[in-house]
């Protein structure tokens, strides 16, 4: 086994066999450079709404991803959930207990905890050991949690849906390929006339849950809504005909019904429960919740469509959506990516215009949409409402600024958006932003329009508490670190005539072209979008442009073009790598000659493939935790992981070949670039096998190669002191290859 230079605080240093290097200091960076503040700076994300007005969310300001409270009082504090890095949080809807998902040593094994806000009592809930849990919804009465769990012994990589109740029984509800819950109510107890519609029902101890389910590999999901029935917890005697165990009365079996089979095992045996797909087809993204105490479904997904958009599905008093979606809210020209109730009548969506975010009010009932001021950051990465449906609370992300958290009251919107939560490195200075003028009517849907006066147009939903007409609201925008470079997006055609895009960051400094790096994102079914990059930044500091390309494949474009790289077709996202260098170098934005390529996770493979393919093109390369060889990823990944793959870069079993031909592995011998290694010690989503074959294969080539290692970290480099020595290593290996002429 090759052993990298391992690195508490890392240096860069050729692979060597034997006892690891341990560097106990980190270059702070020379004159010039992005300070240690700005590479490590903290971020706020994922919130979630707890009572009383407090606010649970992720922080890292203490060096690594934790849980953090928000009192009413202003005052945050982190709260201790054990070892590991904790990526969502989830507040109970009753009580003071918070559901915590935590990755031990930042890998893919993640446990679900829960923790009083206090930090008091916390439990392990779920995962560990040999399988990954995931927190997905709170039962409406707090009562029980609903999380999944893969399970590393299980080869067919299947994913369970279990409830756990307050007093640690486990009931199995679900299991497919992928599955993810969506949303979780109690069965609607029957009418007397046997029509089921006789109100809420009264959950496990009367009956069941309904369930809004996404289950299916990468690319095509399947939206399903399940019901299932739950034994008693006395005695838990064989009912219906079906024995009961574990509390387990909805198996892993599925009823078949109107046409739709049973497959893969998802949950709800027949003569107890049943599973009924939405119709229409599969989709590649799927969200959604249950209204009208389960017999209406807002759906969020691209079932026949090109963009996702927000339907309304109704659901029968036995769980059977009843006809079509109706679409709600949709765009030829963006993508939805979120919503979120305000009541039943009214929601806000979070549409995805070309990598930028904007927010838009919903009128349920009529599909009457109003859009709302300008946000004071590009991106929204999480949407919340307050009880009582008077208050957004949003996560934000900027390309100059890290993850924070603002609010908008709803009651008040002259007040504008206000920034609640900021961990960033120094404190912004508000500069105006473009004026936009509500014409506001409380017993309907308002139009915006620009300028001090518009024409009169439908108005806000009632309950808006607001004026009749409210004059200029501000769409603050805030100020950048004076280092900090913002970028303009940039559209270029493919080899084949497809439109592809990305953002361009210029480094300050006179015009012509310069030397840039090439950063690919990962996923594939990702995007590039303008939230802020330390690594960016560093890299423009020191004077060398990137370019953030969104290839085919990407999210955020549409399903055509998302599907644009499935198995044979990701050629075509290999090829495109070389027609943006192409049209860097022919908008004179580029130099030719001294061009980079970097990129992590799938952008990671991207890069090795682009090296191998397009080797005179690139000066030097950075992969970070990408697959070298399809066949060994499938064969060291997690199950779970591997199973949801095989739609977008094919099936072991039945294509090899194709694997083969897509793995840069096997063109090894065509690398000429300088190229640095980077992985985390504990990543099983891209095995550390695969840096350990790309460093023996570069190393036989007799390529220039660095491998860098991180210990205690996984598929992300999540702590800040890791992230700060990652970043000056990349910096001081890009420097010398990209600005010597």
């Amino acid at each position: 086994m090759i052993r990298p230079a391992v690195v508490a605080q890392p240096v860069v240093g050729r692979p060597v066999v034997g006892r690891p290097v341990v560097a106990h200091t980190v270059d702070s960076g020379r004159p010039g450079d992005l300070s240690d503040a700005w590479v490590a700076a903290a971020s706020c994300r994922a919130p979630s709404t707890g009572p009383h007005g407090r606010l649970a969310f992720v922080g890292d300001r203490g060096g690594a991803p934790a849980l953090w409270i928000r009192d009413p009082d202003g005052r945050e504090r982190p709260v201790d959930t054990g070892p590991g890095h904790v990526r969502a949080v989830l507040w109970s809807p009753t009580d003071d207990r918070i559901a915590v998902h935590v990755a031990p040593g930042g890998g893919e094994l993640t446990e679900v905890r829960t923790v009083r806000a206090d930090g008091g009592d916390l439990r392990h809930l779920a995962g560990g050991g040999r399988r990954a849990a995931t927190p997905a919804r709170w039962t409406d009465d707090g009562h029980g949690l609903v999380v999944t769990e893969s399970d590393r012994s299980d080869p067919s990589g299947r994913t369970a849906a279990v409830l756990i109740d307050s007093d640690g029984r486990r009931t199995r509800l679900a299991a497919g390929v992928a599955l993810q819950v969506c949303d979780v109510v109690v069965l609607p107890d029957p009418a007397p006339d046997g029509t089921g519609s006789g109100g809420p029902g009264r959950g496990p101890a009367g009956g069941g849950y309904r369930l809004l389910l996404r289950e299916g590999p990468r690319g095509v999901r399947r939206v399903l809504v399940v019901d299932t029935m739950i034994a008693a917890r006395e005695g838990i005697a064989a009912r219906e005909g079906i024995a009961a165990r574990e509390g387990i009365a909805a198996r892993e079996g599925i009823a078949a019904r109107e046409g739709i089979a049973a497959r893969e095992g998802i949950a709800a045996r027949e003569g107890i429960g049943g599973s009924w797909q939405v119709p229409g087809g599969t989709a590649t993204t799927v969200t959604g919740r249950f209204v009208a105490d389960g017999r209406r479904l807002l759906l969020l997904c691209d079932i026949g469509r090109d963009r996702a958009a927000l339907f309304d599905v109704p659901v029968d008093p036995t769980g059977d959506p009843t006809g079509g979606p109706r679409v709600l809210a949709a765009r030829d020209d963006a993508d939805l990516e979120r919503f979120a109730l305000l009541d039943p009548d009214r929601a806000v969506v979070v549409w995805n215009v070309g990598g930028r975010s904007e927010l838009a009010l919903v009128d349920l009932p009529t599909g009457r949409s109003l859009t709302l001021p300008p946000l004071p950051r590009d991106v929204v990465t999480g949407v919340l409402v307050r009880p009582g449906g008077r208050e957004l609370v949003l996560a934000l992300d900027g390309a100059t600024r890290p993850g924070e958290i603002w609010t908008w009251d709803l009651t008040a919107p002259s007040a504008g958006y206000r920034r609640l939560i900021s961990h960033a490195p120094v404190e912004a200075v508000t500069i105006p932003g473009p004026r936009v003028v509500l014409n506001i009517d409380v017993d309907g849907l308002g139009s915006d329009s620009p300028g001090p006066s518009g024409p009169s147009g439908p108005s806000m939903p009632s309950g808006l508490s607001a004026p009749a007409r409210v004059p200029g609201i501000p769409g603050p925008r805030t100020g950048d670190h004076p280092r900090l470079v913002r970028p303009v997006p940039c559209a270029l055609p493919a080899h084949d005539g497809r439109e592809l895009s990305g953002w361009w960051y210029r480094p300050h400094g006179p015009r012509g072209p310069v030397p840039t790096l090439l950063h690919l994102h990962g996923g594939p079914e990702a995007q590039e979008r303008p939230v802020y990059n330390p690594l960016f930044q560093a890299v423009l500091a020191r004077g060398i442009a990137v370019f953030a390309p969104n290839v085919r494949g990407s999210t955020g474009f549409g399903r055509s073009f998302e599907e644009a790289d499935h198995t044979h077709r990701r050629f075509g996202g290999i090829a495109d790598v070389r027609s943006c260098v192409a049209h860097l170098v022919a908008t004179g934005l580029a130099d030719p000659d001294r061009i980079g390529v970097a990129g992590r996770s799938y952008g990671g493979y991207l890069t090795l493939a682009a090296m191998v393919h397009f080797p005179e093109l690139f000066r030097v390369g950075v992969d970070v935790c990408g697959m070298v060889d399809l066949e060994s990823f499938y064969q060291y990944t997690e199950p779970w992981i591997a199973a949801s793959a095989v739609t977008k870069y094919g099936d072991p079993r039945t294509e090899p070949a194709l694997l083969r031909a897509l793995s840069p592995l096997h063109r090894m011998s065509a690398l000429a670039a300088p190229l640095l290694v980077v992985h985390g010690e504990n990543d099983t989503n891209v095995p550390v096998i695969e840096a350990e074959q790309t460093v023996a294969a570069a190393l036989a080539r007799g390529v220039d190669c660095r491998y860098l290692l991180f210990p205690g970290e996984g598929h992300e480099i999540a702590d800040l002191r890791h992230r700060r020595s990652f970043v000056r290593a990349v910096v001081d290996w890009l420097t010398p290859r990209l600005l010597t002429p």
